[in-house]
């Protein structure tokens, strides 16, 4: 997500920044009556979340269609059916998520009982992004819930209709005593972040990411960063043309390309490029048709100022325009775009389009020879990306993309569908991010995995107490010997795991039973 281009903005603020101390304060005196962290809290506000999401499902349609012209569907498969599957397998494995994990002790602390312990953290703040206002806003706390914090929420402020909707729905449906939405601009973003949390979980811009880092940093507060990035897509000449040319055209454009892992820009293979724009501007004609400012399926630039700077990129690259350029200011709408900048290099990174993440419907593509001097140089040479994508049947190529290349994701022959998956980690690298979530990790970066060990006063083992004699010394020595003590810890974790228990049991009746037969 580019850097902000507005001022503070005319959304109307629900509380004024003063009023914030005391809504940080009041959700810290809940929290430390301990309400948040029985089962039966947490399970109750996760069906809270579901009937808002449930109940007020048309009225976040209606307000996503209000701020970028997302379709009801659009709305419904992209964030709010999102968020539920969240929900849902939350519920499910919330007991297993809780449970105190049991690990090994170790030979001198033998013996003794270690566990790792699921703590909640305590107040977190979630900062939302207007993009996917919903998803984005809510979906971190599906896992604030299920770890049993108290949260703060604030929804992207340029999306101004879904940010109000959210905060009514939140309000409606949510316990007030431990979670509150608020909306405003960055006035009160800025008394947000002076206050003592103990998390906060940002996404949107790396700019406004290195603030929210430097304002968490003077606290010692953690953070969990989801930015952006130019995330590149490779088009080899043994990719299935048809297929990419879909699933590209998809991935760029949907929300209007205002999507943080969009395929940002494209280096296609010279000896298929011509086939395959010629393919790609056919299937955006068969998405969108020949006017895509009639159609439902298409979205519109989310204000003015993005507007102009999209604007600003069409104008300076229109020499490689080869497909859309149309635009109408009043309506915020841009047209689906094709850059060819054939194989100038130099035009194709100087040009505006490559100077920061483009956020915006417009796709350029430059035309490589060699995938090793070229295209593995040219992404290695830039910020790491939140997702790296290539298209090609041949699976050496592939093996090099992901293994040379460093990104928060990575896909072969698709984009984007990976943040669908709760069981892969969605985050970012370098800059664009740190920390990950969905699934249980949503419920671990909101957790904290405390070490704890139970010891008995029968059996205290002298060679730990000074003086130490030879004997002591030989004790310790064997102790801690690195094979000892490493075959020791693992011996222990096999045994009391209780699925090994049960199958060393099993195996030795069924040997037992063997043996008796042949007896």
């Amino acid at each position: 997500m580019p850097r902000p281009t507005e001022e503070a903005g005319a959304l109307k603020a629900s509380v004024d920044p003063e009023d914030i101390p005391g809504i940080v304060e009041g959700l810290r005196q809940t929290f430390n009556t301990d309400k948040t962290r029985s089962k039966a809290w947490r399970l109750a506000q996760l069906d809270a979340l579901d009937k808002l999401l449930t109940e007020g499902c048309d009225d976040l349609c209606k307000a996503m269609y209000a701020d970028i012209h997302k379709s009801d569907l659009e709305g419904w498969f992209q964030e709010i059916a999102l968020v539920r599957g969240e929900i849902y397998e939350a519920k499910q494995h919330l007991d297993h998520w809780m449970a105190d994990e049991h690990v090994g002790s170790g030979l001198l602390n033998t013996p003794s009982q270690s566990m790792v312990q699921k703590d909640p953290l305590g107040v977190v703040l979630i900062l939302g992004a207007w993009n996917y206002n919903v998803l984005l806003s809510l979906h971190p706390l599906v896992g604030a819930i299920a770890a049993g914090n108290c949260a703060i929420i604030k929804p992207g402020s340029y999306s101004e209709t879904s940010s109000h909707t959210i905060c009514r729905l939140v309000q409606k449906y949510m316990d007030p005593e431990c979670i509150r939405a608020v909306e405003g601009n960055r006035h009160i973003t800025s008394s947000l972040l002076e206050q003592k949390l103990d998390k906060i979980f940002f996404t949107g811009s790396p700019f406004v990411g290195q603030v929210v880092a430097e304002a968490a940093a003077k606290q010692l507060c953690p953070v969990v960063l989801e930015l952006g990035g130019k995330s590149p897509c490779v088009i080899d000449r043994k990719a299935d043309l048809a297929i990419a040319a879909k699933r590209c055209a998809w991935g760029a454009l949907m929300n209007s390309g205002q999507t943080c892992v969009r395929p940002d820009y494209f280096m296609v293979h010279e000896a298929i490029a011509d086939d395959f724009i010629k393919t790609l501007k056919r299937t955006i004609v068969q998405f969108y048709g020949r006017d895509p400012q009639k159609t439902k399926w298409f979205g519109r630039i989310v204000n003015d100022a993005a507007f102009r700077r999209l604007n600003g990129c069409v104008e300076d690259a229109k020499q490689y325009l080869v497909h859309g350029g149309e635009n109408d200011a009043n309506d915020r709408f841009i047209a689906p775009s094709v850059f060819d900048f054939g194989t100038d290099m130099h035009a194709f990174e100087s040009s505006a389009l490559m100077q920061d993440e483009i956020f915006g419907p417009l796709i350029p593509i430059f035309r490589y020879r060699d995938f090793d001097g070229q295209v593995l140089p040219f992404i290695r040479a830039r910020p790491k990306p939140l997702a790296l994508y290539c298209f090609t049947s041949d699976n050496e190529l592939a093996e090099r993309a992901l293994r040379l290349t460093s990104s928060g994701a990575a896909l072969i022959n698709d984009v984007v569908v990976h943040l669908s998956n709760s069981e892969l980690p969605f985050g970012g690298v370098g800059a664009s991010g740190m920390g990950s979530y969905h699934g249980k990790r949503s419920f671990d970066a909101f957790s904290h995995h405390k070490a704890v060990m139970r010891r008995g006063t029968l059996l205290d083992a002298p060679q730990r107490y000074p003086p130490y004699s030879s004997l002591d010394e030989a004790v310790l020595r064997l102790g801690l010997h690195p094979k000892v003590s490493f075959h020791f810890t693992q011996m222990t974790n096999f045994i009391t795991d209780k699925k090994n228990f049960l199958i060393t049991l099993m195996t030795a009746y069924i040997a037992h039973q063997h043996l008796r037969s042949r007896m």
